[in-house]
């Protein structure tokens, strides 16, 4: 096999430290494998001194396959696992611990959601707020800061500071620990332990470590001590590739490396084996618009052009037909489905095209869960408007929409099953102010009653006010309503086509169970591939289509700062580079009842729209 002068370099790197910049399709994965093979076969280097760490299971599964397949099944012992994994088995040989003593996931949302009642922390949103706490308890570790330093998004930073705490006190009293707490526990050990810290440095001589722009700083700085003096570090990375912000990756890191290791030689991979000339240059446009960034000049191996096309539609179902039939075409043309992608900013995106998807008996393949956006907290709401509406007198469902927006009216007169108008303004007869909130409540849903569910959805938010109770919720709760508003711009969105609230009601059904359905389904199982950006990352295919390519989706509408929106570029420049020959972007001039334009992206890529 014939190697460029980039890659040879990198491949007969021996000791010392060395950063290799790998663009898009440059062949990094054969460079490590071959690179661990000449440490062996050439440089003699004994197998068990070297690590090679993958940020997740099935990589380094496929690292080390790759490897065994250039040595022929030679045998050769060397180490391959994940940050969490290398470093649990450091400290489960320190401190005799075992599987069991690291929580799932579902049990720290139980013990979590368990602290949250015993301190009165009530919302309506739960399953996202406790998502939201997880994800930023381990943001605080991984990026070793000061609890007392931070401040939450979700909630009063003492508040958050507390629950922090009796977390951790929780997981103590049980002999619990999570990934993060095993993460600090490994880099306390190795830097109180200096005996462990040498056994360990004696064992790993030389550590590769793949798609190191996503190391958080925590795994950065035990990766420093595994290194020690000897500085054999060998790391590949992709700081244009870095899309994990909210985990705690910095692309600054590789950049840092350089800091720490002034001796570092840098080997740039600038040869795309994967996307044809177009796709190549209109990425290297978009990307080189980042200010933090190595340079690279990017260049494609392939002799073809490639296509690439910016694709103005009338609105999104007029999007969905035409994604529909550029697949079917390139089915027809010999291009089989699984090397086809649809890709999207936010899980939110493809649920009405996955519904279409099983309409027709379109085979499809997600990798993340389909989100239900009728099961959210603003979205029941809606619904429970139009249950009144089409005759529902239960006093459960008047209890949960009485004060959405606040009426004044106490849940206590509803003292029947079921609510009957005139028996409550009787109770109420004392009242003035909320007999006559009760009296529009009435008006408003015999309105309801005439409306199709598009503008009953529209007349129950801006109409009865349903926005302005969210509104407060959000202000009571310090949420950010933007969240909660995108939600009911996409419940809008979905039912625009609706015509009863029976068809509603169906379509909602139907939604469900596609849901369900969706979460069973294999990555293995053949169908076109449904795809977040994130989602996306490593994979590549014959045809790409990247869904909404407008402002407000892309770059998504929360990002606000430089940071924020280099993180967004590196995310659509992620997603184009997944495609080899063909990239199709979609720009759908209306969404909903909302014209769109244009995202900003588009100024730097040098393609026309049609």
């Amino acid at each position: 096999m014939k190697f460029g002068k980039e890659q040879s370099d990198a491949i007969m790197h021996v000791d010392g430290p060395m950063l290799v910049v790998a663009g898009p399709g440059s062949g990094k994965t054969t460079v490590i494998a071959r690179r661990i093979k000449y440490l062996i076969e050439s440089a003699g280097v004994s197998p068990a001194d070297i690590l090679v760490i993958t940020f997740t299971k099935a990589a380094a599964g496929e690292m080390e396959n790759r490897f065994k397949s250039i040595t022929k099944g030679s045998g050769y012992n060397v180490r391959f696992g994940t940050f969490h994994s290398i470093f649990f088995w450091i400290v489960k040989t320190a401190y005799n611990l075992n599987n069991s003593s690291v929580i799932s996931e579902s049990e720290k949302r139980t013990v979590i959601e368990g602290i949250m009642k015993k301190m009165s922390l009530k919302y309506e949103n739960k399953d996202d707020i406790v998502s939201s706490i997880i994800s930023q308890i381990s943001l605080v570790k991984c990026d070793m800061l000061d609890i007392e330093s931070y401040y939450s998004s979700d909630m009063p930073e003492n508040i958050f500071r507390e629950l922090y705490k009796r977390l951790n006190k929780e997981l103590k009293r049980n002999g619990k620990i999570d990934f993060d707490d095993m993460m600090v526990m490994c880099y306390e050990l190795l830097i109180s332990r200096k005996d462990i810290l040498t056994h360990c440095q004696n064992i790993f001589k030389y550590i590769m470590v793949d798609e190191f722009q996503d190391s958080n700083r925590l795994q950065y700085e035990i990766f420093r001590l595994l290194v020690g003096n000897r500085g054999n570090a060998f790391v590949v990375g992709d700081d244009d590739q870095s899309v994990y912000g909210f985990r705690g990756a910095r692309p600054e890191i590789m950049q840092q490396f350089t800091k720490d290791y002034p001796k570092t030689k840098i080997v740039k991979l600038n040869q795309n084996y994967r996307c044809d000339k177009k796709i190549t240059e209109a990425s290297a446009l978009l990307i080189g618009e980042n200010k933090k960034r190595f340079g690279k000049a990017l260049k494609s191996t392939s002799k073809e052009d490639g296509i690439v096309k910016i694709i103005y539609t009338k609105d999104e179902q007029d999007e969905y037909k035409h994604i529909m039939d550029n697949i079917d075409r390139h089915v027809k043309d010999g291009i089989p489905l699984e090397k086809q992608a649809v890709i999207y900013r936010t899980n939110m995106q493809p649920r009405v095209l996955a519904m279409k998807f099983n309409r027709l008996g379109v085979p499809y393949v997600m990798n993340d869960s389909l989100p239900n956006i009728f099961e959210h907290f603003a979205s029941k709401g809606i619904l429970d408007y139009m249950r009144i509406a089409m005759g529902d007198s239960s006093r459960a469902t008047f209890l949960r929409v009485i004060n959405k927006p606040g009426r004044y009216i106490n849940r206590e007169v509803f003292i029947n099953e079921t609510v009957d108008f005139d028996d409550i303004r009787w109770r109420l007869r004392s009242k003035p102010y909320a007999v006559e909130k009760l009296d529009k409540l009435e008006a408003d849903i015999k309105l309801l009653k005439k409306m199709r569910p598009y503008a009953a959805c529209n007349f129950i938010r801006k109409g009865i006010g349903f926005d302005d109770y969210v509104k407060w919720y959000s202000e009571q709760k310090q949420l950010n309503m933007e969240e909660f508003e995108e939600v009911m711009d996409e419940f809008a969105n979905m039912i625009v086509d609706v015509g009863s609230y029976g068809e509603l009601f169906e379509f909602i059904e139907e939604y469900g169970a596609i849901v369900s359905m969706q979460r069973y389904k294999r990555q293995e199982d053949k169908g076109v591939r449904l795809l977040t950006m994130h989602g996306s990352k490593g994979l590549e295919f014959e045809c790409v289509y990247i869904m909404d390519f407008v402002e407000g989706v892309v770059p998504y509408k929360k990002s606000k700062t430089k940071a924020e929106l280099e993180e967004e570029r590196r995310m659509m420049y992620v997603a184009m580079t997944r495609a080899k020959h063909e990239l199709y972007m979609y720009v759908p001039r209306m969404r909903g009842s909302k014209q769109q334009s244009i995202s900003r992206f588009a100024n730097k890529l040098g393609v026309f729209g049609s």
